[in-house]
């Protein structure tokens, strides 16, 4: 079955099909249509810059996605090319080297400008989102359509772990416009087709399907102890107000509550967590078998380099509920005091949530 766009003429019904167009106009062109439009690159996005300057380049977008991550993207008015991958790859690994306030403070200074909402204070501003930390980043190469070489760089970056994907559009010439259509995943695809932030419906269901629905209603609830909560594909995640710790390290995240392997729900304490309440959480390791890894969102302290996990079957979290509970409730009580402490200090009132 031959594919594309067919015009038909209400009256004779006869149909004529549109051409193919191998290219939009301009680059600018582009952009302009995908900021008035941001849902077509994908869903939940905010935009928070357009033509930013990094040390070889411009980027073209900018943007947020739903978990609060920074998302690259690089354009192309026609077929990407392996030369759109190394330009992505060298962006945005420049910006990996930047602290976040840079970042913020770039952010800050270039939006308010070509169609992007104004943003004052990008930390302030970050804190109403849903997100941890814009960590790690994101890349999305958009075009229409793409080259075997370009394809193959993706896959065998995507294939290793590295968080680079593709939004690729068909364009089909209609009068003196384009009409854009964005092209779909075919039915052999193994990757899952994007969908809106989970539910905790899909939570429930999954902790279901894991042998896991009662204990993981009893901890999600008994360990609630937060100003926000959002919801991953895995589970919860539990935030604070955002702070700063020593060495300029803003933080949000206090813990996260997951369910990742059959029979067993996931605790994990973040480093914010673990910095404020070291003492603590030595005593907690020795009543619980906790593990330490490499955090890949929430950012790291000099104190608590590690973000440190424990997997609990039904007995385990039956046993350690009570001093569990009782850690999260210490996290609180410090994360606060840690508050007031900065509000003294800098001589203002604490935030509100």
């Amino acid at each position: 079955m031959t594919s594309g766009i067919w015009q038909i003429d209400p009256t004779s019904q006869a149909g004529s099909r549109l051409d193919l167009t191998e290219k939009i106009e301009t680059e600018e062109m582009l952009e302009a249509v995908l900021v008035a439009n941001p849902e077509m690159l994908m869903r939940g996005l905010t935009l928070v810059g357009r033509q930013v300057p990094v040390e070889t380049g411009f980027v073209d977008l900018l943007g947020v996605d739903e978990d609060g991550r920074l998302v690259v993207f690089e354009l192309k008015r026609e077929k990407l090319t392996r030369a759109a991958v190394a330009q992505i790859l060298d962006y945005c690994t420049y910006l990996e080297t930047l602290p976040d306030s840079e970042i913020g403070a770039l952010l800050a200074e270039r939006s308010g400008k070509a169609g992007i909402e104004k943003i004052g204070d990008f930390d302030d501003w970050y804190g109403s989102q849903r997100g941890e930390s814009i960590r790690p980043m994101r890349m999305v190469l958009v075009g229409l359509g793409l080259d075997e070489s370009a394809h193959r760089m993706v896959s065998y970056l995507a294939d290793r772990g590295v968080d680079i994907g593709l939004v690729t559009f068909h364009g089909y010439a209609q009068g003196g416009g384009i009409l854009l259509a964005r092209q779909v995943r075919t039915v052999d695809d193994p990757r899952p087709p994007s969908g809106g932030p989970p539910r905790a419906s899909d939570l429930s269901r999954k902790a279901a399907e894991h042998g896991v629905a009662g204990i993981w209603k009893d901890a999600r609830e008994s360990l609630d102890y937060s100003v926000r909560t959002y919801y991953t594909k895995s589970g919860i995640t539990y935030l604070q107000r955002k702070t700063t710790l020593p060495d300029d390290v803003g933080v949000r995240g206090s813990h996260a509550v997951t369910i990742d392997e059959p029979g067993t729900i996931r605790i994990t304490f973040y480093p914010a967590a673990v910095d404020l309440c070291h003492e603590e959480f030595e005593r907690l390791k020795g009543e619980t078998p906790f593990q330490a890894e490499k955090p890949p969102n929430a950012p790291a302290t000099r104190r608590a380099p590690n973000q440190w996990y424990c997997r609990l079957d039904e007995g385990g979290w039956q046993a350690g509920r009570a001093r569990l509970i009782e850690f999260v409730r210490a996290v609180e009580d410090a994360w606060r005091a840690h508050e007031r402490r900065i509000a003294d200090e800098s001589g203002g009132g604490l935030a509100a949530s």
